[in-house]
Formats: C-alpha cells, sequence, structure tokens
C-alpha cells in the first residue's frame, strides 16, 4: 500500500505563474503530465487569459496514483479546481468515487464518444499507445515481434521486458486486458509472462534502456518512450502490435492499446469558473496539437489532426476497443492476482 505520508511528502508544489495579484483570478490544477510539456502549456494559458496557476505536479515514482490519492483525501475540503491525468482508468476512478463534477466540454463531430465520460465527469485528449519495441542488432525485421503474445513466445523466453503490470500505464493496459479478454484468459495470458521469464523493469522508460542497451531483446512500453529512444539513436523499432489476427483466443484482430490524457473538474474546488477555462483551453485543437509536436509526442484524439510526424502511427490503425469505465472496475480484480503471479 502506498504510504501516503511519503507521498505527500514528496509532492511538490511548483507555485504559480501568470499575471496579476493574489486576489485576482486563480486555478489551481493538479497534474501527472510531465512537467517539461504541461508546465509551457500552463504558462501560456495564463499568459492569455490573465487567470493565476497554481500548479502541483506528482512524483516520478507515484505518476498518477500518488495525486489520485491526494485527490481522494482532500474530497471533502478540496483544493484543486483540476486534474490533468497522464492517463484514464484512475480518473474513472475518481468519477465513480464522486470526487469530480460534471463538465459538459464542447461537442465535436471529429472526437469519439469513448473520449467523454459518463455524465461528463472527464473527457480525453492527445495520448500515448502502448508498443513493442525489439532491438535490432539481436532480432532481426524478419523475426520481429508483432503482438503482445509474443512477449510468451518461446524464441523470447527470459529475453522480454515490460514495466511492472500494478503500476502506471502497464497497470491500464493490463486491466484493458482484463476487461477485454475476460477475467480466465487474462489470467491465462499473464500466467504464460511469468512461465516465460518475461522480466518486470521500474518502468517504460527503464525497458527502453533495457532493450536499447542489449540486456533484453523485446519490450513493451509507450510511444513517447519509445519515440524518445530513436530520438537518441540507440538500436530500437517500433512495433504497433495486434494488427493482424493471431492473439490467442481473438478471432480479429486485437488492435493496439491507447491511453488518452484526460482533464476533469474537482467537485467542490475553490475556482470552479476559472477551471472550466482551463479545461476548454486544454482540450482545444492548438493544445492537442502542440502535445503531438513535443517530445512526448502524444496522438491526437481529433480525427482531423494528424499524428505526430516521425512516430510512425500506420495508416488505418487497429484499436483495442474497450470501455474504460469496464477496464476501471477490472483492476480491481487484476491487480491482487498480478502482484501474487509475479510478486512470489
Amino acid at each position: 500500500m502506498i504510504n501516503l505520508l511519503r507521498v505527500f511528502a514528496v509532492l511538490s508544489f511548483l507555485g504559480p505563474v501568470g499575471c496579476g495579484s493574489d486576489r485576482g483570478p486563480t486555478v489551481v490544477v493538479y497534474s501527472s503530465v510531465d512537467e517539461p510539456y504541461s508546465r509551457p502549456i500552463l504558462e501560456a494559458f495564463a499568459a492569455q487569459t490573465g487567470i493565476r496557476v497554481l500548479m502541483r505536479f506528482d512524483t516520478e515514482a507515484d505518476k498518477t496514483v500518488g495525486l489520485t490519492h491526494r485527490l481522494i483525501e482532500e474530497s471533502r475540503n478540496p483544493r484543486a479546481d483540476v486534474f490533468w491525468n497522464s492517463e484514464v482508468i484512475q480518473t474513472v476512478r475518481l468519477a465513480r468515487r464522486g470526487v469530480l463534477a460534471p463538465h459538459r466540454s464542447s461537442p465535436l463531430a471529429d472526437r469519439a464518444d469513448e473520449f467523454q465520460g459518463e455524465r461528463g465527469l472527464w473527457t480525453g485528449l492527445a495520448g500515448r499507445l502502448r508498443v513493442l519495441i525489439y532491438n535490432t542488432d539481436l532480432v532481426a525485421d524478419a523475426e520481429a515481434p508483432r503482438s503482445i503474445a509474443d512477449l510468451a513466445a518461446g524464441r523470447f523466453r527470459g529475453k522480454a521486458t515490460m514495466a511492472r503490470p500494478f503500476a502506471g500505464t502497464t497497470a491500464t493496459h493490463a486491466a484493458a486486458l482484463w476487461a477485454r479478454l475476460g477475467g480466465d484468459a487474462a489470467r491465462a495470458f499473464f500466467r504464460r509472462l511469468r512461465e516465460n521469464d518475461v522480466h518486470l523493469a521500474s518502468g517504460n522508460a527503464h525497458v527502453r534502456d533495457l532493450v536499447a542497451s542489449g540486456a533484453f531483446a523485446i519490450g513493451l512500453t509507450d510511444t513517447d518512450d519509445a519515440h524518445e529512444g530513436r530520438r537518441r539513436g540507440v538500436p530500437i523499432q517500433i512495433v504497433f502490435p495486434d494488427q493482424e489476427v493471431g492473439f490467442p483466443g481473438v478471432p480479429e484482430p486485437l488492435g493496439s492499446f491507447f491511453i488518452p490524457n484526460t482533464v476533469a473538474l474537482v467537485a467542490g474546488g475553490p475556482n470552479p469558473a476559472a477551471g472550466a477555462k482551463l479545461i476548454e483551453y486544454l482540450l482545444s485543437a492548438e493544445v492537442e496539437a502542440r502535445l503531438s509536436r513535443c517530445g512526448s509526442v502524444q496522438i491526437p484524439v481529433r480525427a482531423t489532426l494528424d499524428p505526430p510526424t516521425g512516430l510512425g502511427v500506420p495508416a488505418g490503425l487497429e484499436v483495442m476497443h474497450v470501455s474504460y469505465a469496464v477496464a476501471e472496475r477490472a483492476l480491481e480484480e487484476a491487480t491482487p492476482f498480478l502482484k501474487e503471479l509475479f510478486l512470489r
């Protein structure tokens, strides 16, 4: 269990940006999006609107989960107005716990319904795909993995790595697989990973570095970490998995899993009007385009915006379709099993 006192101690309050005195309009935002990418966007909002922005960022070790616990703990006396989350499952959890307030964002014909939370409690924007990577010095292109099922393939026994499946985006991915495949099939899949000696890394960036160094031949990570590796010139190639039939028990392509950023209004926050303005700004095409151009190469949810250049997202990409709400409920069932399986 996370030590909440430790989490609170290491969460950093980074202070205000924007113009005006302490008595001017203010908005408090909690964000798990990497500060180098989120701070400039929040600063641009402050400059355009004159609204003073107070920011609180999560630590890398407790990314997303630390702020989720903080918002739950503060729910009787909320201090934040907006939660800008780098993933979706924890946001859905907050919605279910009554921590979030409805905010109906401006409707967009080119944004899919799956990115609008129930009762308007959250909205999705640009995000990341879960991808496979392989070391090009160790794996020939013809032998490259094509499905996440290849993590359990005999030819990669002891040669595959992924982040711990009970934290971060890997936990979100595991919960989505649990919801998509059903509990029995998901348990069987993760048992195959364990039997194939899949190595558990400390995080997605660590997965990238382990594959780049040649310590492991293949890995499962996020597009932003994979892209950063290629930008550095390390010997890795990106595979958008499950574009063809081949995942055991699934008669159609399983598809690559997409994890959007999410924004939400905190129920009872001190500055709801300013919070609503910030949410609309974060959901703008301007911000989605900016996120796609920055180092984290976020993929827009708007059909009218192109994927980031250089990432290599294939045209007609098959995406794994799963209800984020169902995945959030599946997480509660999956996590104890995964911890018992991989930590024993």
